[in-house]
């Protein structure tokens, strides 16, 4: 159990084995802790918010890491261009295109979104202006 609202070290123990594991089974081995008694705390709030926010705090650190990195990817990709194997130069145009198109697909839902955010929320400001 957690102890006052805190994991106790075992707890804690498995969850960076949870987050690096494949399974929770293979999670379990790693941290040398019983299956059973791993789903039992998966029932606990407490170590499912703070699984959790590993796990989105892992995520974070990782997309920022891509991010870091994404014109350092666009700078290799345009230099396979110009690569004497014509295999690698198709292959870069490729995923260039596709990055792209996937880029301006994301961009297009993006101001999408906004647009019908800002509709609700002239639509919410209406109702509550009529109260």
């Amino acid at each position: 159990m957690s102890d006052n609202g805190r994991l106790t070290e075992r707890r804690q123990r498995v969850i960076p084995c949870m987050l690096a594991s494949p399974s929770t089974e293979e999670a379990c081995r790693r941290a040398k802790i019983n299956k059973t008694t791993v789903y039992e705390w998966l029932r606990d709030e407490t170590f499912r918010h703070e699984l959790e926010r590993q796990r989105d705090a892992a995520i974070e650190r990782s997309l920022d890491s891509l991010k870091a990195n994404i014109s350092k990817a666009t700078e290799t990709l345009v230099k396979l261009l110009d690569s004497d194997k014509e295999t690698i130069q198709a292959r870069a145009a490729e995923d260039i295109i596709e990055f792209t198109q996937k880029a301006l697909e994301y961009e297009e839902l993006e101001k999408r979104i906004a647009a019908l955010e800002a509709s609700v929320a002239m639509r919410h400001g209406d109702r509550s202006g009529k109260h």
